[in-house]
Formats: C-alpha cells, structure tokens, sequence
C-alpha cells in the first residue's frame, strides 16, 4: 500500500533525505523514529503528495504520488504534529466538515456518528474544540484523518507534548485503524513509543538506518555493542574515559553504559537488555562522529 524507492529530497545545499526506501503493508503500524531534523517529516510531505522527491518515487494506495498527488491526498488520512482542529468549530462541525472533503452527502451522518462513537466523542460533540484539553484535541484531529475510512493513514508525532494517560490512548486508536487493514504510518522521537509500532525504519541524517520489527533491530544492536548498569561512585567522565565505553549516562542510583562486545572493566557490571533508546543510540553511533 505504501511502496518508497530510492527518495531523495534536498533544500538548497541541505540533503533532507537520501535514497531512502521503504515498504508498509496493509494492516501495519508502521514507525518513522528519529531525532528532529532527521527527515520524518519531508517524507511525510512527500507521500502525501505535498512535496515532491528530486529522486527516486514512492506509491501510496497504488497512485504515483508525482504523477497524482491529487489522487494520493483524496485516498489517505493525515494528522499534523500540531492539532489540525478548527477551533472555532464544535467537535462535530470539525468531522462533518472533513467528512464533506471525501464523502457524498448521504454518507457524511453515519461516517460522523460511528467516528464520534468509536473516539469516545459523543459528550463532546456540541462542545468546540479550541475548549478541549490537549489529549482530547489531539483524538479529534486523528478522528478527522480517519472519518471517511482512508486506505493510509499518516500520522506526524501525534502524541508530541501529551502526558502518558493520553499518549496511551492515541496509540489504541492507531491500532484500532491498523486492525480495520489501513497502512498507518506514524512518525515519532519517543523512543518508548516505537515499541508499538510493528515495524520501524531508524532515521538519521535523511538516512535509514535500519529497519525491522522492534525485536529485530534489538538483536541487531546487540550484534555490535552491549548495554550493562553499574553503581559506582566514580566520576561520569572517568567513566565515559575508560576503554571499551561507547557512552554512558545517569540512570538511578547508578550509571547505564553501551560498551563494546570485548570490553572489559573493573566495575560491578549488571547486563541489562536493551530499549530502542540504547538500540538507536548504538545503531546511529558511527554516523555521530563515531560517538554513541
């Protein structure tokens, strides 16, 4: 449903991205995971027919995004990083008018009264939206990318500046829209979060990384380095100083390392397994000046 050869994309001398290439199955979460300024977004613009590629292409729901973005854009959903509400408009006024942009008259009151049932919209139907709470305002704009059943959906961090409550239930509803069969793609920098994706393509530079399922990219960063946890009271740079250390930083009480297979140190070392925080630190490290 989602198909990326070979995209680049540059802005003046800077190259937002590079031959990336990706592909995402129907019924598939799919995660965009990178530090701001690694190139999420331009490929988001991209695939919705905002921006075009200077090289290579991409297809979405089967269209040639160059050749018909307009086409591409009546086919997907789309949710910005910022609340893409109309604040003046009640919750309702907000569905009915998305729903107009793709769907005929008669089918626009049933598409708005199962969305407002299945984002848990209904008491706030008549309440306008610039009223709602952040995590509230943010179901309502995801409500809208979805009110008239997209093929794909794109999602650019959504839960950006919510608390943990909320950003948990934004992900269900992601997967609500993977489970119906939609492409989702999310773009995201919680690290945490990328857990939940099925797959996950690692950003950095306008680059992919890697990509796979969360297990896959684990066991592929522990084919390069190891993470252990240490109670010490030695200095952190001491620490960072010695050889076999990729980095280390305060985690607890103690200290959370990323050390090289071979290292060897005179510390009471605690092997942890590790997050995607850890797998993309070590996965990215030699494109970082060789610094994890």
């Amino acid at each position: 449903m989602v198909s990326v050869e070979g995209v680049s994309r540059r802005f003046g001398n800077l190259i937002a991205l590079d031959k990336v290439s990706l592909r995402i199955n129907p019924g598939e979460v799919f995660g965009l995971l990178g530090p701001n300024g690694s190139g999420k977004t331009t490929l988001i613009r991209i695939l919705t027919g905002v921006l075009l590629p200077h090289a290579g292409g991409a297809q979405v729901a089967g269209l040639d995004v160059g050749r018909y973005p307009e086409q591409v854009k009546a086919a997907i959903g789309y949710a910005t990083q910022e609340a893409s509400v109309y604040r003046n408009l009640t919750v309702r006024e907000n569905l009915e008018f998305r729903a107009r942009l793709y769907l005929e008259a008669r089918a626009v009151p049933p598409a708005v009264e199962e969305t407002l049932r299945r984002f848990g919209l209904q008491g706030l139907a008549h309440q306008l939206a610039g009223a709602l709470s952040g995590g509230w305002r943010q179901r309502l704009a995801i409500a809208q990318a979805v009110v008239h059943k997209p093929k794909v959906v794109f999602l650019d961090e959504p839960t950006t500046g919510l608390d943990p409550v909320s950003r948990r239930t934004i992900w269900d509803l992601v997967h609500q829209e993977a489970a119906r069969g939609a492409v989702v793609l999310v773009t995201t920098h919680y690290m945490d979060e990328a857990e939940r994706c099925h797959r996950l393509a690692l950003l950095f530079d306008g680059q992919v990384v890697a990509q796979g399922t969360p297990h896959e990219l684990e066991q592929l960063a522990l084919q390069q380095a190891r993470v252990a946890y240490c109670e010490t009271d030695l200095p952190l740079e001491h620490i960072r100083a010695m050889p076999g250390v990729l980095d280390a930083w305060p985690s607890g009480r103690g200290v959370r390392l990323i050390l090289e297979q071979k290292a060897s140190l005179n510390l009471p070392l605690q092997t942890v397994y590790p997050n995607l925080e850890d797998v993309f630190i070590i996965l990215t490290r030699h494109r970082q000046g060789g610094a994890a």
